[in-house]
């Protein structure tokens, strides 16, 4: 009887599935087109994704748009006509007089959203492709995609990023609410100024940012995996690339997976959340990567050369070098202490800040052939150089970027890199003086621990020897006994992590370069 049943049901989902596949079509063309009244679709080839109208959430509003064909929860991933919904089932998506895909309602002549580009022929046609990618081709050329138009969602195989040889410049754009698909107040897209980074902004106000490119990821990422919402097994199965071209006059960011068919996406959600997702065999979305974690990835959360740090208590510190303007101010405001017409005057040098999120870059410049010492060099030639830092992950490669002026919306960061801070020759002795402390501290506790048991032995053996002197089975017969004490050695204080370049003064003209690691988790708390 179960099997029975079961034979029944699949029966009537083969044929729901072929009464549904009646209505979709492979392609839209001057004949074939999409009507809402009827429930046609277009569908790829692999059919993963599918293009018709919809209503999202409790919104009795329609859409043209795109969605996940094979999972259970639909997923919209596009929208065609977000700023001009329609109120009833009366909408047609179709090929117009001109050439052009586009949304009509209520047989008006005039459409509610077009692909709006000349058409080279009457005769054109649109096709949904396995990425999800809506294309319209005339004689045989793609003249449009919707990969160009993104609305909140990136999909693996499109390019976020510019495109200066067409002007395009691929936006994300939030929805107002899940039932209001309108552009809403978040909007993320590439900076070009300097160095390229991505920037996410509310209202057009910057809100956050992800930092240059690393060779692996953007810099100011958090780690793939490092969310409590994942599943180690998916992780590895998307591929980011980062593409700068001047030739082709492109700049951009995408994913691809790397084996297998992993259905994967990033969206930017209405409450301002850049979040990048899988779907898992549990039949949900699975996060595994999120923009505004925490309140450090704020853009500015600090202010200018400051550094914001989750772990503290208090967020915010001023960089070595600088110190609070006002100390009862509720904003931070770092202000150089010692300031000089030029650069920061004789013997100064550079304090590597590890694990940080690299500065705001667009006041920074790339130097591709150049090694780190050189970069230095290049640095203490501009008077404006405030620091430095290797651009890729890669240790051993080549290429550096030189921040000029003030350092902006830097933070700690488990998966950051090392910076190179322009500090003067009094903050570097200071450094030093600090290192000193901290380990004279700690070799004092350990002298002190080693006088505490050496008491405690010596204790012991007077003890010992008066049982002796009071036994007369005691060894020694003469009640002289030696008792032999080992000597607790104890280790040397190992040398400083913070060497002195060309091992001259700090006073002295020299410049210096210094590595800091506890500092940033101290020093900057007196700050």
């Amino acid at each position: 009887m179960g099997s029975y049943r079961a034979l029944c049901i699949l029966v009537l989902f083969v044929i729901f599935d072929l009464f549904g596949s009646l209505h979709a079509l492979e392609t839209i063309s001057g004949t074939h087109f999409i009507a809402d009244d009827e429930n046609g679709s277009l569908v790829s080839s692999d059919g993963n994704f599918k293009l018709g109208f919809f209503s999202p959430g409790k919104s009795q509003a329609r859409y043209v748009g795109i969605w996940f064909n094979k999972i259970s929860e639909q997923t919209v991933v596009w929208v065609a006509n977000r700023e001009t919904p329609i109120r009833n089932s009366a909408g047609i998506f179709k090929i117009g007089g001109d050439g052009n895909l586009a949304v009509f309602c209520c047989n008006q002549s005039s459409p509610l959203w077009s692909t709006n580009v000349s058409v080279p022929a009457q005769t054109s046609a649109a096709r949904l492709l396995d990425s999800g990618n809506l294309v319209l081709v005339a004689k045989e050329t793609m003249i449009w995609q919707s990969f160009d138009y993104p609305t909140d969602t990136i999909l693996p195989g499109m390019k976020f990023g510019w495109n200066r040889k067409n002007g395009l410049n691929h936006i994300l754009t939030s929805w107002k609410s899940i039932d209001d698909l309108t552009p809403g107040e978040f909007s993320s897209r590439f900076d070009l100024h300097g160095i390229p980074q991505c920037f996410l902004y509310k209202n057009s106000v910057p809100h956050w940012r992800s930092g240059p490119w690393n060779g692996r990821n953007l810099n100011g990422l958090p780690e793939i995996g490092s969310g409590k919402d994942y599943f180690s097994d998916r992780i590895d199965l998307i591929n980011i690339t980062f593409v700068s071209n001047d030739n082709d006059n492109e700049i951009y960011i995408k994913s691809s997976p790397k084996k297998g068919s992993v259905f994967s996406r990033i969206v930017l959600e209405s409450m301002g959340l850049l979040k990048r997702k899988i779907w898992h065999e549990s039949q949900r979305w699975v996060r595994v990567q999120i923009v505004l974690h925490d309140l450090c990835d704020e853009y500015m959360r600090c202010g200018a050369n400051a550094i914001c740090n989750e772990d503290r208590s208090a967020h915010c510190a001023c960089l070595p070098g600088f110190e609070r303007l006002y100390s009862q101010d509720w904003y931070l405001k770092c202000q150089e202490t010692r300031k000089e017409v030029c650069g920061k005057g004789n013997g100064e040098g550079f304090v590597r800040l590890e694990g940080v999120k690299f500065p705001d870059a667009r006041t920074s410049t790339l130097y591709s052939n150049m090694s780190l010492e050189e970069c230095e060099r290049e640095c203490l030639k501009s008077c404006n150089c405030t620091g430095y830092a290797n651009v890729y992950v890669d240790e051993m490669g080549r290429g550096c970027i030189a921040w000029y002026g003030e350092l902006r919306d830097m933070r700690r960061f488990k998966s950051g890199q090392d910076f190179y801070l322009r500090v003067d020759a009094v903050e570097l002795a200071q450094c030093f003086y600090y290192l000193w402390r901290r380990n004279a501290k700690r070799n004092k506790g350990k002298k002190q621990k080693q006088q505490s048991r050496q008491r405690l032995v010596l204790d012991s053996a007077r003890s010992l020897s008066n049982l002796h002197k009071d036994s007369p089975n005691s060894i020694g017969e003469s009640g002289n006994t030696e008792l032999t004490l080992f000597e607790l050695i104890l280790p040397s204080p190992k040398k400083s992590s913070f060497p002195v370049r060309n091992s001259e003064p700090v006073s002295s003209t020299a410049r210096t370069k210094c590595s800091i690691n506890d500092v940033m988790n101290t020093t900057f708390d007196g700050r």
